[in-house]
């Protein structure tokens, strides 16, 4: 089936990463429990633990079936705590030789329990989220739909044939299991970029095959599951990205547990980007050394919309494939956007530049205006392409309006799925936070 995505907007960023692919190497890794939305972290080792691959760090209160697991071999060196002793990172002193990955025996599974309880006990389940409320969701429920976005339309997205490079039959085999896993009552999406090469997702066996075209966001989930699986109240669909796929394909066809993954390190002060490979929870301060010549430098986990800003410790989020590398605003301009200017963008073709339609822009973290209350406009609808009234829906957000906010769609989305909004907004509000803590407060409602 074909969709085309026509409210949305393309960011033309500069520092696309090559098609290279280099591995990076670190023997100090940080596990953060606030990579995993929401999750209450219970701590299960000590500082001066020695662990090995697949070895639980911690586990979820609510469900402590759901566990998160070391990436490497090694000693955990401490447990970094912030305000109310909440764990923020647990640091691992890998060996002088660094053992990335674990062999596994187990019998083959035959049904969807056994299967799930692999992916359970060696760490791979936090691997599928859910919509609602993008959380690990619980082993007993099963969704009614499974979702593989197979592209990636953000500002430098990566490019999923970089990223499966030599893990193709590791994602058929992923495939494979994640249908026995969630039965065939449950169909699997893949959902895919009309218009260019899609071989290795076209020969996947047993799928429905989805195709995407038109801008941002046309390559979120969030998009996707709107327009062929809507959610309703009561529902769940899952999601899962390629790259998690093949490692859950890995697991099951060669028996070795590994959390290795392939990042895009890009941005316009990347002075060498490219593609990566390490594990999940690399220290990546010596890479980031060489990267950052200027100090004024924001360096992003994800993409340059949804992603957070590295601060304290300088590691990739669990599910993040891409590190932007962003120069710091902040400076006044004279006369501001009186003077025509063909090196800004605007929404409004307030500048020149929107003339000139293949033009790369090396944009930086300045605010561009003042934040001020909401304006009544429909600049949000522009680049909105749900069937959903988003300034209506995040003012039922801040006053807590539960009904309304379910009446409005609420369930449908997700904070990333703003983020062009918070872009566009002439009110400079942060879209993308409301939203979040709209979500947390239908979720707590319902688990009262």
């Amino acid at each position: 089936m074909d969709f085309h995505i026509r409210k949305g907007v393309d960011i033309r960023l500069a520092g696309t990463a090559k098609e290279e692919i280099q591995n990076f190497a670190s023997s100090r890794f940080l596990i953060c429990p606030t990579d995993f939305r929401w999750l209450k972290p219970r701590l299960l080792i000590a500082p001066g633990s020695s662990v090995n691959v697949g070895t639980p760090l911690f586990c979820s209160k609510e469900d402590e079936r759901i566990v998160i697991v070391s990436p490497v071999q090694g000693e955990v060196m401490e447990v970094i705590r912030g305000n109310h002793r909440a764990i923020e990172a647990i640091v691992i002193q890998a060996d002088s030789s660094p053992i990335t990955f674990a062999n596994v025996s187990f019998p083959e599974p035959t049904n969807s329990s056994e299967i799930a309880e692999l992916l359970i006990s060696n760490g791979l389940w936090p691997f599928l989220r859910q919509r609602p409320f993008a959380t690990i969701p619980t082993p007993d429920t099963r969704p009614k739909a499974l979702f593989v976005s197979c592209f990636d339309s953000a500002p430098l997205a990566p490019n999923f044939g970089i990223l499966l490079k030599g893990k193709e039959e590791y994602f058929h085999e992923g495939i494979r299991r994640l249908h026995q896993l969630v039965g065939k009552d449950c169909p699997v999406h893949l959902c895919l970029p009309k218009g260019r090469s899609n071989q290795l997702f076209e020969s996947v066996e047993e799928v429905k095959l989805h195709y995407f075209d038109g801008p941002h966001p046309a390559g979120n989930v969030g998009t996707q599951i709107h327009r062929i699986a809507p959610i309703d109240k009561g529902e769940t669909i899952w999601f899962i990205h390629p790259q998690d796929v093949a490692t859950i394909g890995r697991f099951f066809l060669t028996h070795e547990l590994s959390f290795e993954k392939r990042i895009a390190l890009t941005g316009p002060c990347a002075e060498n980007p490219c593609y990566y490979t390490f594990p999940y929870g690399t220290d990546l301060s010596a890479l980031l050394n060489c990267e950052t010549t200027n100090a004024q430098v924001r360096k992003i986990s994800g993409n340059v919309l949804t992603g957070n800003q590295l601060t304290k410790y300088n590691t990739l989020r669990f599910y993040d494939t891409q590190l932007t590398l962003l120069p710091e605003g902040g400076e006044r301009k004279l006369l501001g956007w009186l003077l025509p200017n063909f090196k800004k963008w605007s929404l409004s073709h307030t500048f020149l530049s929107w003339l000139f339609q293949h033009h790369i822009f090396a944009h930086n973290t300045s605010l561009q205006g003042g934040r001020r209350n909401f304006v009544m406009t429909d600049v949000y609808e522009k680049v909105f392409p749900f069937e959903i009234l988003p300034l209506q829906l995040m003012k039922a957000c801040l006053t807590e309006d539960i009904e309304q906010m379910e009446e409005l769609g609420i369930y449908e989305v997700d904070d990333e799925d703003f983020a062009l909004c918070e872009v566009v907004c002439p009110s400079k509000m942060e879209c993308q936070k409301i939203i979040r803590e709209g979500l947390y407060k239908i979720k707590m409602e319902n688990q009262a």
